[in-house]
């Protein structure tokens, strides 16, 4: 952009000479008609002047002040089946371990297919927290078998002992509903879910 000598600026990649000071012949009235200058002259000076268009020939046409650029809101897709985050899929219900005595007395354990491990961390599967006496991993092993649909109790790695309906657990045995598991000072109940009139 360049400045002639009115205080214009104009584009010479655009204009050889500037397009305000241009005074285009009428045809109708044989006048000449002058442009005012954006900027007002030195004699102007302490004045306010409001600003005018460009005239037609360079890209104007209505006189009234035009913003150059409107902010549009930018549209938000919204959130469609493929962009959301997939579903985890379901581990259906299986059973329950109920605790009959212990410190989380009455308390409910839900049990999945395959290998559920019992302990007092709170990643286990079924975390008897508040029992000291239960080891934090894997203290026992509660597994449905989807096949047969039956439930095994194997005891864990850990030191702590594990019984079922009062005699000690060496091996990995079937239970069904109603047995008692004793670990720590905790006495969980079996309670079948699927069996061989429901399945998932």
């Amino acid at each position: 952009m360049i400045q002639c000598t009115e205080g214009h600026f104009y584009d010479p990649a655009r204009h050889s000479s500037c397009p305000w000071c241009a005074k285009p012949f009428d045809l109708e009235s044989s006048a000449d008609i002058k442009t005012t200058p954006l900027r007002p002259s030195l004699d102007d000076a302490g004045k306010t002047m409001p600003m005018q268009g460009p005239p037609a020939d360079v890209g104007g046409g209505d006189p009234k002040t035009t913003p150059l650029y409107v902010a549009k809101p930018i549209p938000v897709p919204a959130p469609t089946a493929a962009s959301a985050e997939p579903a985890k899929p379901v581990d259906p219900v299986v059973g329950w371990l109920v605790a009959v005595d212990g410190p989380e007395r009455g308390k409910d354990y839900r049990l999945h297919a395959e290998r559920n491990f019992v302990g007092r961390a709170n990643d286990m599967d079924v975390s008897l927290a508040t029992d000291a006496r239960v080891s934090r991993f894997r203290h026992a092993i509660v597994t449905f078998e989807p096949r047969k649909k039956v439930f095994y109790l194997s005891p864990g790695d850990a030191s702590g002992l594990v019984y079922l309906n009062g005699d000690l657990l060496d091996r990995t045995t079937q239970v069904g509903p109603e047995d008692q598991i004793e670990i720590g000072d905790s006495k969980l109940m079996l309670v079948p879910f699927v069996s061989e009139k429901f399945s998932w």
